[in-house]
């Protein structure tokens, strides 16, 4: 009996690890691994979201779990908040992994309330027990898709022509639809050259001709409303042939927000009786990419030699990796010396100099003597010099190696780059590429192991993404476009050395900095923008998910990274630049910077540099005081950073690497302007015009 007992009890735990296992492998196969795939990516709001499910398919049949009799329920979670916004959605039986007869079909899962909120929404899935409507495990986060508010679109913008001469009229067909359940009133509709409203043209001028298309116009709900004007352009004065494009914008009743904005096919604008040169591309941003504007611009020659002679001796390679370096610090240099020639080199002797910024030698070491080297051998050698206490400038390591008779057999020089260095560093960029002001300053951060950091406010998603698809952007695809020049940064600084996880993104609007500051104060009153249609942050892998476009939310994201990382230097762009992003940039961050130090998280004595980019704009320039503040950059670390323009490809990276520029006429210094006062002048830009 005790043995009979014992048998059943072992058969019992058998039995009892044998249906854990079976459930685990089924909730494992047909939970955790399912993936929800939305048949878009962003949804308006009242369309209905369908998915279908997906999974990585099972090396072999014997691998596919027994079926067991469950049933799959999907959330809906607003990103970044746990509470759902609807929940115990079925999936249907025919979607399940044992009976699944058609893996490609989509099922409607849930329509988007009309006052639903605009950002990322989260769908889990979970398994239950359909007899007592017990769940199975905790729901599995299996996929995300965004949500937008649009309530107007520019279906078509159709032109009377391609080739234009100087002085002709353009004619323009435009239709317009309200996407809205609701009539729209007040509209007006501008036809003028190709702009971005957030980018005032000159110093001077914000402003560009507009002619008025339609004003004060009305929609029915769901209606369509197509707009003709025999005039509405005149073809520009132009010296010779040249690309050109418009855009057409419907802006609300008081002309302060845009509802949309879209661009004209590409037009040709000759002078009279002038065909040629006939032109590849007009100005950066245009559709068309050609590398040359015309065939006259083609180089056949500069790009074959990179360096220039003096510094590509067969003989004398350095290692390249570390040419940025901290005043008054050591530098090890690495070289190699081979002997290039079909006879042995006998009893030479190699010698370093180091030469300070004005070409005096600062010091001079001999490396080796009565050195032999054979045909193609090759020897490795390293060299310590000291740069002087507070010294700044790119300073010059020349290698000679001489025969005993003295005569000199070869020389190279390697640049090393001297600044005074921080020992932590914030960077603040508008956009993705911004970063462009400062890899000499990425390069000496990643060379010195000092801890830096990237926070980008917007991601970009208006610059050139017509360009990108070859038409004018809707929501989805301005989403998908900001999603792409994020991974573009992300490539960018990882060729300067940078990790990703050292990357921050807090998915503003492009373009609509300049409200969420002036106009959306409060995180209850975020800003819709008019690429995204969104009034929330809607990309995935962001600082925060679903930021509201607002001031405050803004303001409180950039106090936290700072307390975070406790920067010694902290960089922005210009509070005056013309381009709103970029003033706006310097704006939400001084702001952080100002309360952090009311509430004593910040020292004082944090250090605030600034870009310029653009140039000052026409607005109302800001009070403080500057000091000129010149970083200096070795030759192979601005190398670097030319090339890490190239992976910008969206946004003329392509241009970039075909116009190539050679290693003496890279830039030698980074100009930054820093910020002497800002502590003080609180508030001087929180009212006012844009």
């Amino acid at each position: 009996m005790i043995v009979g007992r014992n048998l059943s009890r072992t058969a019992l735990r058998t039995l009892v690890l044998a249906a854990a296992l079976v459930l685990g492998s089924a909730q494992g196969w047909s939970q955790a691994a399912l993936k929800a795939v939305p048949d878009q990516t962003s949804y308006n709001v009242g369309s209905q979201v369908r998915i279908r499910l997906a999974q990585p398919a099972p090396g072999t049949d014997a691998e596919r779990p027994t079926a067991v009799p469950r049933e799959l329920v999907a959330t809906i979670r607003y990103a970044g908040e746990s509470r759902p916004v609807a929940k115990d959605l079925p999936l249907p039986d025919s979607l399940l992994l044992s009976s699944a007869k058609d893996p490609s079909e989509y099922f409607d899962l849930w329509r988007v309330p009309r006052d639903a909120r605009t950002g990322r929404y989260e769908i889990d899935i979970a398994e239950r027990d359909p007899r007592p409507h017990q769940s199975i495990g905790n729901p599995v986060r299996t996929g995300s898709f965004a949500v937008y508010r649009k309530v107007v679109h520019l279906e078509e913008i159709k032109l009377d022509k391609t080739f234009y001469t100087t002085g002709d009229q353009v004619a323009a067909v435009v239709a317009l639809k309200n996407l809205a359940d609701h009539p729209l009133s007040g509209l007006r509709v501008e036809f003028s050259k190709r702009y971005w409203p957030w980018i005032a043209q000159t110093s001077e001028r914000a402003d560009v001709d507009a002619v008025t298309l339609a004003d004060s116009l009305s929609l029915p709900a769901g209606g369509v409303k197509e707009i003709q004007s025999t005039r509405a352009a005149v073809a520009a004065d132009v010296k010779q042939p040249t690309v050109s494009q418009y855009a057409v914008v419907v802006w609300d009743r008081e002309r302060k927000n845009v509802l949309d904005i879209a661009f004209t096919p590409i037009v040709f604008v000759r002078p009279p009786g002038v065909d040629s040169p006939r032109p590849y591309a007009g100005p950066p941003g245009l559709p068309m990419q050609y590398l040359h504007p015309d065939l006259s611009s083609i180089n056949t020659s500069s790009y074959r030699r990179f360096y220039p002679p003096e510094l590509d001796s067969p003989a004398i390679q350095f290692e390249h990796s570390h040419t940025m370096f901290a005043s008054g610090s050591e530098a090890t240099v690495n070289f190699s010396v081979r002997n290039p020639t079909s006879a042995p080199w006998r009893g030479v002797s190699v010698r370093a100099r180091l030469l300070g910024p004005d070409g005096a030698e600062l010091a001079s070491n001999a490396v080796a003597d009565a050195l032999d080297l054979g045909p193609g051998a090759t020897v490795d050698k390293s060299v310590p010099f000291r740069f002087p206490a507070e010294s700044a400038g790119v300073y010059r390591a020349e290698v000679q190696v001489s025969e005993s008779s003295g005569a000199i057999l070869a020389t190279n020089t390697l640049e090393l780059a001297v600044n005074p260095l921080p020992k932590s560093i914030l960077i603040f960029c508008a956009h993705p590429d911004d970063e462009g002001a400062h890899h000499g300053v990425i390069r000496a951060a990643v060379e010195n192991h000092i801890p830096i950091h990237f926070v980008y406010f917007t991601s970009g998603d208006a610059g050139s993404c017509d360009r990108y698809y070859q038409h004018s952007c809707a929501p989805a695809e301005g989403l998908n476009f900001g999603a792409l020049r994020m991974d573009e940064a992300r490539a960018a600084l990882g060729h300067l050395g940078v990790p990703p996880e050292d990357i921050y993104f807090l998915g503003l609007p492009d373009g609509g900095s300049g409200h969420v500051w002036y106009d959306h104060v409060k995180a209850s009153d975020p800003y819709l923008s008019v690429m995204l249609a969104s009034d929330r942050a809607p990309y995935e892998g962001l600082a925060r998910p679903n930021l509201p476009y607002a001031r405050e939310p803004v303001v409180e994201m950039a106090k936290e990274l700072i307390e975070r990382f406790r920067p010694e230097v902290i960089y922005t762009g210009h509070p005056d630049e013309r381009h709103v992003d970029h003033r706006t940039n310097n704006w939400f961050v001084v702001k952080a910077m100002q309360e952090l130090l009311r509430q004593g998280s910040i020292p004082s004595s944090t250090i605030l540099l600034t870009d310029q980019s653009y140039g000052p704009g026409p607005q109302v320039h800001a009070p403080y005081r500057y000091q000129k503040n010149v970083f200096f950059v070795s030759g192979e670390a601005t190398a670097l950073g030319q090339e890490a323009g190239w992976y910008y490809q969206s946004q003329d990276g392509n241009r970039a690497e075909g116009s190539l520029r050679a290693f003496d006429r890279l830039r030698r210094t980074e100009v930054h302007w820093q910020v002497l006062d800002w502590k003080d002048h609180e508030g001087w830009n929180e009212t006012g015009a844009h």
